[in-house]
């Protein structure tokens, strides 16, 4: 698929020290002599058009205004030269790129099927069926040949089954090579599917994830374009369909997929890259995917591996809308991310595929969400570094990108082999008012199963006991149930945990280990420190672009336009409240007053947000915070391309540098490097400071030892208590010999005994 444009670019101009180039700067003889990888910065949709029609070869997943790479072949320069559009080289020399890539593949041999080093450089389609089989041949108890129909030149789709022993298991699908030329790709399969297989007997892990997940790997999803790219084209991505009365092949087979068939980001004219057929499922290669899904309704997750863009993308492609499950998309996004950054620190950006790349129709993952309601992804693996270029990753690093997405894998699996999922989406109480029920949303869905509407509960006790209490929850809208906590006195703690169950009697927990482990939360009077509701200008110091007042719904060329009010009330502090912001512009700040938080700690910032920023790379939001108006340190920022569509609740703890200071500044920052996409940037509203008052519940009668709880563990202080309070106080110094007044009579003695017992009863 598209590499990522600028993400492509910085690695490459910094790896191989490219600098931009025009005609006039001398060299463009020695470019007439040689293929290069450019990319180019189109300003205007009447740019785009003339590059179109120069006929270069697409090297991004989809061309549109902004940054697009192509492959230019030495008589198309001077074309190309005389649009006067800027560009930058990326790879100076594809070709002997391509030829080093061979020789290297040909010195490596043909290590054992068994070999480690099988994984060492780039494999022929026939190399890869032959290590399918091996597999098959030394774990038939295992592995098994599975095929997903035949492509356009009658060439088998082949895959493997790979599970433990039993039944009625849940499903995930990996597959690869739906773009000839993404050689990582089938190698990242392969690597899955040989962990899996050798690893069952060694790895206690994936022993217990084979014995509980089925999984299908296809390695090679479009075989005919695969060997084409071998053997005639190292850069051909369609496959092989001979289109009538025209020289030019092929279907791109992530454009032939129904759901968002024919929209943007695809092509209807053959020759393009980006052709998407005559029709959904045109292709055998599709069609016999499709039916592969369609067959084994026990599939829940799915990941299409492509390259380069070092991303993990998620739904939509076709449309700049959020999916209705965008929410847990972001959970598994984040979730792979996380998983992948581990093994070797490489960070993968993530998010809807339309919001954090480009618009593209007809792709597979749209259709396994849309029609079949599958988790389903695309992972764009690493880009060429320092000894490469394009789709070429150099060798050395197919073993650490296939280490670090089989990460993502186990991940993934993981998540799928439960099917009751569990999920707050609006997060977990923070702190409980004393004596009041608190409410709080849970999203339930039974993934590949029926959820029992009778089952889901909420379960609950008060910290120092022992008993559970089930309360029922309240079915909302969709997966949304309400549970309510009950009231909890001050100063104690409520411990909960959330159960649900399928119809045929599989339950899930959040924490998913429950009721071994679970939540708490401590019901404690607010101590509030800042609320603005910006129903009137709270008067912040607001550099310019930030402003107060009604947000007009402008913008929205890339992500989602401003919203049209605030989350209450018309007003907003926003930046630019017209609409996307302009782009290569200084960091710009709106700042609160000086707040005093003498005497306070654990203080949360928590405020309504609206929000649209591209990839960190490039655009950047920051909420920061400082003790002395100077110097300042990041709370929050952007990690990935966000576009809100609604206004989203954003809670911050503050860290402890904040406590007992007695001036504490927040401050929110927009600040944009790159020279392309706009978003709309930041809508602010409801802005709240607050923290647990750390006076404010009485003593509790009868908890002499001051654990929050009152059971047969007070009895000796309270004895001790008895006896008057110097005593107690040696023992107990930081608690109130008061606690032993059970009875109320604002005296410590042996009237209170039977209300103490009374309170230990309750």
């Amino acid at each position: 698929m598209r590499a990522l444009p600028r993400s492509l670019a910085v690695v490459l101009l910094v790896s191989l020290a490219v600098a931009a180039v025009r005609a006039d700067d001398g060299s463009a003889a020695a470019r007439r002599e040689m293929r290069q990888v450019v990319r180019l910065d189109l300003k205007t949709a009447e740019q785009l058009e003339a590059v179109r029609g120069l006929g270069l070869e697409l090297m991004s997943e989809a061309d549109g205004v902004g940054p697009v790479e192509y492959l230019v072949t030495p008589p198309a320069f001077a074309a190309l030269e005389a649009l006067g559009i800027r560009y930058t080289v990326l790879v100076p020399d594809f070709d002997a790129l391509v030829e080093a890539e061979r020789r290297y593949i040909d010195a490596a041999g043909s290590p054992g099927l068994r070999d480690p080093a099988w994984f060492t450089a780039y494999k022929s389609l026939d190399q890869i069926n032959a290590k399918l089989d091996q597999m098959v041949a030394d774990r038939p108890d295992l592995a098994g040949i599975v095929q997903a129909g035949t492509s356009i030149e009658n060439r088998p789709i082949r895959g493997l089954r790979i599970s433990g022993p039993g039944a009625g298991k849940p499903a995930v699908l990996y597959n690869g090579t739906q773009h000839a030329r993404e050689w990582i790709a089938p190698m990242v399969c392969m690597w899955i599917a040989d962990r899996l297989v050798y690893g069952y007997d060694t790895d206690p892990q994936l022993q217990s994830l084979l014995d509980r997940v089925e999984f299908y790997v296809f390695p090679v999803i479009n075989p005919d374009g695969y060997v084409y790219s071998w053997t005639t084209n190292r850069n051909w991505r369609k496959n092989r369909r001979d289109n009538p009365s025209t020289s030019c092949d092929g279907v791109d087979l992530n454009r032939n997929w129904a759901t968002g068939w024919g929209g943007g980001g695809s092509s209807g004219n053959v020759c393009d890259d980006t052709y998407r057929g005559t029709a959904p499922f045109s292709e055998p290669e599709t069609q016999g995917l499709r039916d592969f899904f369609i067959s084994r309704p026990q599939i829940v997750a799915t990941i299409d591996f492509h390259s380069y863009s070092q991303l993990i993308l998620s739904p939509w492609g076709y449309t700049n809308q959020l999916p209705p499950d965008n929410d847990v998309f972001l959970e598994l996004d984040a979730g792979m991310h996380d998983a992948i950054l581990a093994v070797h620190g490489v960070s993968y950006d993530y998010g809807p595929i339309y919001s954090t790349i480009y618009q593209a129709s007809g792709g597979s993952v749209d259709w396994c969400y849309g029609a079949r309601g599958l988790w389903a992804f695309t992972i764009e693996l690493r880009p060429a570094s320092a000894a490469g270029g394009g789709f070429s990753l150099p060798a050395a690093e197919i073993i650490p990108t296939c280490e670090e997405n089989f990460a993502a894998v186990l991940y993934l699996s993981e998540w799928s082999a439960s099917p009751v999922k569990i999920t707050f989406p609006s997060g977990l109480p923070t702190r409980l008012t004393p004596n009041q029920t608190q409410s709080f949303t849970v999203s339930i869905r039974a993934v590949g199963a029926v959820l029992d509407p009778a089952s889901p509960q909420l379960w609950t006790r008060l910290a120092g006991t022992s008993s559970w209490a089930a309360y029922p929850l309240t079915p909302q809208s969709g997966n949304l149930w309400t549970a309510a906590l009950p009231p909890t006195p001050c100063g104690r703690t409520r411990e909960y945990y959330v159960s649900a169950a399928t119809t045929t009697g599989v339950t899930g927990a959040a924490p998913g280990d429950a009721p071994a482990s679970w939540y708490d939360v401590t019901a404690a009077p607010l101590v509030r420190l800042l609320y603005e509701n910006m129903d009137v200008n709270p008067g912040w110091t607001a550099q310019p672009l930030w402003a107060w007042g009604t947000p007009t719904g402008g913008g929205g060329q890339y992500g989602n336009p401003d919203p049209t009010s605030g989350y209450t009330g018309t007003k907003v502090y926003g930046y630019n409240l017209s609409g996307d912001y302009e782009n290569n512009l200084a960091e710009k700040h709106l700042t609160t007053p000086a707040l005093n938080f003498t005497g306070i700690s654990g203080a949360t910032l928590s405020f309504y947000r609206w929000l649209g920023v591209e990839q960190p790379l490039y655009d950047h939001a920051y909420v920061r915070y400082s003790t002395n108006g100077t110097t300042w340190t990041n709370l929050w920022t952007n990690t990935a391309q966000i576009a809100d569509n609604a206004w989203v609740r954003m809670e911050l703890p503050l860290p402890p540098a904040t406590d007992n200071q007695p001036t504490v500044y927040l401050r929110w920052t927009m600040g944009t490097t790159d020279s392309s996409w706009q978003f709309c940037g930041w809508n602010i509203d409801d802005v709240e400071v607050w923290a647990a008052d750390p006076n404010g519940c009485p003593p509790t009668p009868g908890d002499l030892n001051c654990d929050g709880a009152v059971n047969f563990d007070d009895i000796d202080p309270f004895v001790l208590a008895l006896s008057g309070p110097e005593g107690y106080a040696a023992e107990y110094p930081n608690c109130d010999w008061l606690r032993a007044d059970c009875n109320g009579d604002d005296a410590v003695d042996f009237d209170d005994i039977d209300a103490f017992v009374a309170l230990i009863g309750s």
